[in-house]
C-alpha cells in the first residue's frame, strides 16, 4: 500500500467521522421534533376533553400554558441543534473534497508512476535494439 492509498483511507476515515456526527446530530433534531409534536397531540386532546367539562377548563389553561412554554424550548432547541447540523454538514463538505484530492494525488501519482516504468521499458528495449543492429553490423 503506498503512502497515496494510506492519504486516502485516512482521509475517508474522516469524512466517516463527520457523517456520524451529523447523523447523530440529525438524529437528536428529528427526535426534538417528535418530542414537539407530541407535544402538540397532547394539546389537542387536553382541549377535546376540556371542552366536555366546564370543571376542567380552568385546568386546561394551566396546561396550556405550560405547554406553550415547553414549545418555546422546543423550538429554540431545534435551532440551535439545526444550528449544530448545518455546521456539520459543512464539515462533512470539507472532508469530502479532502478525500476527492488525496484520491487525484493517488490517481495522478499512479499515472507518472506508470509512466515512468513504460519509458524505462521503452529505454531497455531500444537499447536492446541498438545491440542487436550492432552486432548484425559487425
Amino acid at each position: 500500500m503506498s503512502q497515496y492509498d494510506k492519504l486516502v483511507r485516512l482521509k475517508e476515515f474522516e469524512l466517516d467521522e463527520r457523517r456520524r456526527d451529523a447523523g447523530s446530530i440529525l438524529a437528536e433534531v428529528n427526535r426534538l421534533t417528535e418530542k414537539k409534536q407530541s407535544l402538540e397531540l397532547s394539546l389537542k386532546q387536553e382541549q377535546d376533553v376540556s371542552s366536555s367539562s366546564v370543571e376542567v377548563l380552568g385546568q386546561y389553561s394551566k396546561f396550556a400554558l405550560r405547554v406553550l412554554k415547553e414549545r418555546e424550548i422546543l423550538d429554540e432547541a431545534i435551532v440551535e441543534v439545526e444550528k449544530a447540523y448545518s455546521e456539520a454538514n459543512r464539515l462533512v463538505t470539507a472532508a469530502y473534497q479532502e478525500v476527492r484530492k488525496a484520491e487525484i494525488i493517488r490517481d495522478e501519482a499512479a499515472k507518472k508512476e506508470a509512466e515512468k516504468i513504460r519509458r524505462d521499458e521503452q529505454i531497455e528495449s531500444d537499447e536492446v535494439a541498438q545491440n542487436i543492429h550492432r552486432q548484425k553490423n559487425n
